[in-house]
């Protein structure tokens, strides 16, 4: 229902509503449209995702959970972001579970989980904030041979990301603005800085 008081259906789930599950001629066409690609395992990741941008990250996080029960499983951190945490927390018992214990995102594993909430205090607080707060640990994983990936909006967040990713490059690694910049852009030139922003 919308707020105008319509009764709104989605596309693809009216048209598979009125399929025949019988009919073994039907074909379903299916596309993939993107192009993030996660490393291997045994690299460690910064997850970056605000709002929905959080959704390309649940089968990774699934896929390492997965893999952590026969293998060892390079740290993840994660940054995610909504509005307010009563309404906007996605997935937030799946999310919350793996900073426990053997978690994919637990402390004592070297990786850790990071909510921004940006309109549950009068100052705004975004991901590039926490990103911030954590500088120590994201530099050692970017020193570590982290990939970096950044999904979600692609009005400012990308851009404001990056920013804040530069100045803790600055300020941990001693560099200037424009070393800063140059740092990062050799991560992405080699395939450890990535954005899937829409």
């Amino acid at each position: 229902m919308t707020p105008m008081k319509r009764t709104r259906h989605g596309l693809c789930s009216t048209w598979l509503s009125h399929l025949d599950p019988h009919n073994a001629r039907l074909l379903v066409p299916v596309w993939i449209k993107g192009g993030l690609r996660f490393p291997d395992v045994s690299v460690p990741l910064i997850l970056v995702g605000p709002g929905t941008g959080c959704a390309p990250f649940r089968a990774l996080v699934e896929e390492r959970i997965s893999m952590s029960m026969s293998s060892v499983v390079a740290p993840i951190m994660f940054f995610f972001g909504c509005r307010h945490e009563e309404d906007d927390f996605l997935y937030k018992e799946f999310w919350l579970a793996q900073t426990q214990g053997s978690g994919v995102f637990s402390e004592e594993k070297g990786g850790g989980f990071y909510v921004a909430f940006s309109r549950d205090q009068a100052r705004k607080v975004y991901v590039q904030h926490k990103i911030e707060e954590q500088s120590e640990k994201v530099w050692t994983m970017l020193n570590a041979g982290c990939a970096v990936y950044i999904a979600g909006s692609a009005v400012k967040m990308p851009s404001d990301v990056f920013s804040a990713l530069e100045r803790v490059v600055m300020q941990k690694g001693g560099m200037s603005e424009e070393a800063a910049r140059r740092w990062l852009k050799q991560l992405e030139r080699v395939g450890r800085y990535h954005v899937e922003a829409w």
